[in-house]
C-alpha cells in the first residue's frame, strides 16, 4: 500500500487523536494500572502484515495469554494492518493509536532500525527509542529459499541469471537481504514488491509467480512450510541469514561464510545483531509507567505458562523469549553503533542507486 502523503497523514493523525479522545481523558490517566485494565473490555494488537503469517499467529497466541494475565481479563482483538513491510502499522502505533496501554503491536524486526539504516529514504514517522518495548517470543535468523524450478538455486549461479524475489516492502529485511547480496556478492536478485505478507509471498513462489524469497524469521509457520517443501524436493535453502548456523542445515552456508571482506563483515555483524529482537511486541510512547510495567509483567507470565509453550509447539512455532527491558536495551545499543559502521550499513542497504 502506498505511504500517506504529509497532508493525508496529518488528517489521519488528527482523526485518530479525536477518536481516541475519551481514552486520553484525565480520568483514564488518573486510574492505576490495575483499575485501568479491570475496566478495559477489549484491547488491540496490531499486526503489520496480513493474516496467516507467523506475526499474526504469535499475536493471536500472545493475546490469548495476555488476557489471562491482566486484571479483568480483557479480550484482545487482532487488527491486521499490512503495508510497507510493517511500516504503515508502526507509524500508526506511534502517531495515532491511543497511548493509554490499550493498544500494542507486533512489529517487523526491520522496522525499528529503518530510520537508522535508510535515513531520508525511510518512510518512518517515529523515534524508535520512544516506543514502549514489551518483549519478543523469539530470537530470529533468516533464510534464503528458492523453488527448485527457478533458473538458479545457488548464490554462485544467481550471479549469472536474474532471480525474482517476492517482498512486501522495500524497507523490510527480505528486500534488504537481496540488495546486500547484489552489492557484496554480485548476484542478480530482483525485488518484486506488493505482497501483503510472507504467506502470500510463499504462495507466489509455490504457484511459480516468483522464484524465491528471503524469510526474515525462522520461527513460525514459514519455517514449517519451507521445511516441508524442502523435504518434498520442491524448494531449496541457498543461504542462512544470521551470525550462527541452524544445526538442522549444516551444509547451507551462512552470510558470514559467504562474505569474507573484514570491513563488510563488521557491517554484517551490526545488521544481523538486530535479529535478537525477533518479533517484538511494542506499545506507543509515553505510556503511564505502571501500565507499561504491568504489560511487561503479563508478557513474562504468559511466556512462563506451560500452556503457551504447548500451544506454540502444537503449531510448530519456536519460543526463545526476549523480555521488555532487554529489548529496550538492544534498541539503545543499536542506535549507539559507531557512525562508521552505520554508514557502511547505509551504503550496503541503500534502496536506490
Amino acid at each position: 500500500m502506498p505511504s500517506l502523503s504529509p497532508a493525508k497523514f496529518r488528517l489521519t493523525l488528527i482523526a485518530g487523536v479525536l477518536a481516541a479522545g475519551p481514552l486520553l481523558s484525565g480520568t483514564a490517566f488518573g486510574q492505576s494500572a490495575e483499575q485501568f485494565y479491570k475496566a478495559q473490555k477489549t484491547m488491540t494488537i496490531i499486526v503489520g502484515s496480513a493474516a496467516g503469517g507467523s506475526y499474526d499467529t504469535y499475536a493471536r497466541v500472545m493475546g490469548k495469554f495476555l488476557s489471562a494475565n491482566l486484571p479483568g481479563n480483557p479480550t484482545f482483538v487482532t487488527n491486521n494492518m499490512p503495508g510497507g513491510g510493517g511500516m504503515r502499522a508502526a507509524n500508526f502505533l506511534y502517531n495515532v493509536a491511543p497511548k493509554d496501554g490499550s493498544t500494542m503491536m507486533i512489529m517487523a524486526r526491520a522496522i525499528p532500525t529503518a530510520p537508522l539504516l535508510y535515513g531520508e529514504e525511510s518512510k518512518a514517522q517515529f523515534d524508535a527509542l520512544k516506543f514502549t518495548w514489551i518483549g519478543s517470543l523469539v530470537k530470529e535468523m533468516g533464510m534464503g529459499v528458492v523453488s527448485k524450478a527457478a533458473p538458479a538455486t545457488t548464490l554462485d549461479d544467481m550471479k549469472k541469471v536474474e532471480i525474482n524475489m517476492g517482498v512486501s516492502g522495500i524497507e523490510g529485511d527480505p528486500a534488504m537481504y537481496a540488495r546486500l547480496f547484489n552489492s557484496l556478492y554480485g548476484t542478480k536478485l530482483k525485488n518484486v514488491a506488493g505482497y501483503q505478507g510472507q504467506a502470500e509471498t510463499m504462495n507466489a513462489v509455490e504457484k511459480g509467480e516468483m522464484h524465491g524469497l528471503f524469510l526474515s524469521g525462522w520461527s513460525g509457520s514459514g519455517r514449517a512450510f519451507v521445511k516441508d517443501r524442502v523435504a518434498e524436493g520442491k524448494w531449496a535453502i541457498f543461504v542462512q541469514m544470521g551470525l550462527e548456523k541452524d544445526p538442522d542445515h549444516p551444509d547451507v552456508p551462512t552470510v558470514m561464510e559467504v562474505i569474507q571482506d573484514p570491513k563488510d563483515r563488521e557491517v554484517l555483524k551490526f545488521l544481523f545483531g538486530r535479529q535478537i529482537l525477533g518479533q517484538p511486541f511494542t506499545a506507543p510512547p509515553n505510556l503511564p509507567a505502571d501500565r507499561a510495567a504491568m504489560l511487561r509483567a503479563a508478557f513474562k507470565k504468559s511466556v512462563d505458562d506451560p500452556a503457551m509453550r504447548a500451544e506454540l509447539e502444537r503449531q510448530r512455532f519456536a519460543l526463545s523469549p526476549v523480555y521488555g527491558e532487554d529489548a529496550e536495551r538492544i534498541i539503545k545499543e543499536l542506535y549507539a553503533t559507531p557512525s562508521d559502521v552505520v554508514e557502511g550499513a547505509q551504503r550496503l542497504v541503500k534502496i536506490r542507486g
